[in-house]
């Protein structure tokens, strides 16, 4: 593993490269791309290890904003630079001697599933998509985990967004949301429960992963779509990961038949959100299907 440093514009993201354990001819690439609220050192950085073993050059890096990567206000998440966070990356990967540039894919768990996406349809320097618990963050800021809201509730929460933003435009101090209940209760969906258990405890707590959203992220987040246009230009190979237990299935149902089916779906029985972000039972098959999936579409 080697800390890298992106260039993105006027700002560096701050990543993880990792290296096949033999070098010999070029190898492909891959773009890791980690879940909303999330930071490298989590599930981003336990996939590309492995996927370096598996004969990958792989790069886990911190969001625009986020983690140690630069921009500021920092904790905005923002989808537009989400999307263009892979391009950085994939810029890199192209200009490593030992990569192969016709040969790079991407991988995204949770929200970083629908980012992966929505880079894919625009960049087809990816030559493969895999998704892992896919979220899209704008669909579940605008239904709610289960996809059971109605979206037009959400209008008030950019009027709240809108008066804070217009507050802190004129000096107040920068507001934010939490990403995953700080305190769960038993109402709380099953996949939250667990995001707090594995956010907030030390089962997978870092420093840098804080667990807010400023409020200036809302109205980018609400009006988002990672799957718009996905049916028309989203042409090469998808593989599709999830747990047939997870209340963020319907996200990897609804782009399977935007898109006439993805190439290789995988429900996994029993499985939830969480399980394949540590769940040594869930992430070993998960990372095994993706090397697979891109050592047949990356050839």
């Amino acid at each position: 593993m080697e800390e890298i440093s992106i260039k993105k514009g006027p700002i560096t993201l701050a990543g993880l490269l990792f290296k096949p354990p033999t070098q010999g001819s070029k190898t492909p690439g891959l773009v890791i791309v980690h879940p909303g609220g999330g930071v490298k050192e989590q599930t981003a950085k336990t996939y590309a290890s492995r996927l370096a073993t598996a004969g990958f050059t792989t790069i886990a890096y911190d969001a625009s904003y986020q983690g140690a990567s630069g921009g500021e206000p920092h904790f905005l998440e923002d989808p537009n630079e989400r999307v263009s966070d892979v391009y950085a990356v994939i810029d890199y990967l192209q200009n490593l001697d030992t990569v192969d540039p016709e040969k790079i894919g991407v991988l995204g768990i949770c929200a970083g599933g629908g980012y992966a996406v929505a880079a894919a349809k625009g960049d087809h320097r990816l030559k493969a998509v895999a998704t892992v618990s896919m979220v899209n963050i704008g669909d579940s800021a605008r239904k709610g985990w289960d996809g059971d809201d109605d979206p037009s509730k959400q209008v008030a929460a950019l009027e709240q967004a809108a008066a804070q933003i217009t507050a802190e435009a004129r000096g107040a101090e920068r507001a934010a949301a939490p990403y995953v209940p700080p305190q769960p209760d038993d109402k709380t969906p099953r996949d939250m429960r667990e995001a707090s258990d594995y956010y907030l405890t030390p089962r997978a707590q870092h420093p840098r992963a804080a667990n807010k959203m400023l409020y200036l992220s809302f109205p980018r987040v609400l009006t988002f779509d990672a799957f718009l246009l996905a049916d028309v230009f989203l042409t090469q190979p998808v593989l599709l990961i999830a747990g047939d237990k997870a209340g963020s299935l319907w996200h990897t149902e609804r782009l399977d038949k935007l898109i006439g089916g993805a190439k290789k779906k995988v429900i996994v029985p029993n499985g939830a959100h969480m399980d394949f972000y540590d769940n040594e039972a869930y992430v070993e098959p998960a990372v095994r299907e993706v090397a697979d999936f891109m050592k047949q579409y990356l050839a």
